[in-house]
């Protein structure tokens, strides 16, 4: 790591950095990534035991730095779930509080070259335009790799009345895997699950010295590693906020019918789930997140 401290806490200082940071994680489980910790997982969920960590201002910003300064938070995460109520783990525990969900495409290059990483993301863009998706769908460059996202207001709420949320998410982002080649050198993965983040807008990198800046589908091949560089940064505020309600409608429907619901450990047979707030719990236990 080359960004020190001081430099680190100028980043998250800026005004344009602390606006895109607590819109993006409103509704949003967080989670920050720490230069120091307690273990071998320096990573925060909660604001103490039983509290979750939640960003509701630009001033929560500046809350993080200053409670967990002596472990240097470095990177700013938030789940792909929205939820109705976030306040105690308890809060969790139920399907009927997660009221949206982004699917999301997890692109790493085996090799480290970035260019291998767009193209993919372009190939998963295009297989969404097939699907009808063009208005709700952006690229982020995470630092090491990217995400491709699908605004979670592509979804109608007549549509979430009748697919939970989650399974949205799981069944539209592998059913899109399925439609794209395999390609050698770059890994295409669903990490979507009950309790998962992904970067934020704009937060650093938790090891290396990038940004992540939003780039909308008509931008991206002229998209170079260099728009990450967090002394001069490219980054476009409208391509995360951009979407039409009912756009991803037709496509989660036939994504569910042929994928099926979200299950914890797919290599189960039968499509019933755990108690949520079994699974929930596990995922705790298995990760270390209480803190």
């Amino acid at each position: 790591m080359n960004l020190d401290w001081e430099y680190v806490k100028e980043h998250y200082m800026k005004a344009e950095v602390r606006r895109e940071i607590a819109e993006y994680c409103a509704g949003r489980w967080v989670a920050i990534h720490c230069d120091v910790g307690d273990d071998s997982r320096p990573m925060v969920r909660y604001w103490s035991r039983g509290r979750l960590l939640t960003i509701r201002c630009e001033d929560d910003v500046l809350k993080v730095l200053e409670r967990f300064s002596s472990m240097k938070p470095r990177a700013f995460y938030a789940t792909a779930h929205i939820y109705g109520r976030l306040v105690s783990t308890e809060d969790l525990a139920s399907r009927e509080n997660i009221v949206r969900s982004s699917p999301t495409w997890d692109i790493d290059s085996r090799d480290g070259d970035w260019r291998k990483v767009v193209r993919k993301a372009v190939k998963i863009l295009e297989a969404l335009e097939k699907q009808g998706i063009v208005k709700s769908v952006f690229f982020k460059w995470s630092g090491r790799g990217a995400h491709v996202h699908i605004h979670p207001g592509a979804f109608s709420l007549d549509l979430l009345r009748r697919i939970d949320p989650l399974d949205v998410a799981y069944s539209v982002t592998q059913y899109i895997i399925y439609k794209i080649e395999p390609e050698e050198g770059v890994v295409v993965e669903n990490k979507i699950d009950v309790q998962r983040v992904f970067t934020v807008p704009l937060s650093l990198h938790r090891s290396v010295d990038r940004v992540a800046v939003c780039v909308p589908p008509d931008k991206l091949e002229d998209f170079h590693v260099e728009w990450a560089n967090p002394s001069g940064y490219k980054h476009f505020p409208d391509a995360w906020r951009r979407y039409e309600e009912g756009e991803g409608d037709e496509l989660a429907e036939k994504a569910y019918a042929v994928v099926g619901p979200y299950l914890a450990g797919r290599a189960r047979k039968k499509r019933k789930h755990k108690p949520l707030d079994q699974e929930i719990l596990e995922a705790f236990r298995k990760f270390n997140l209480y803190y």
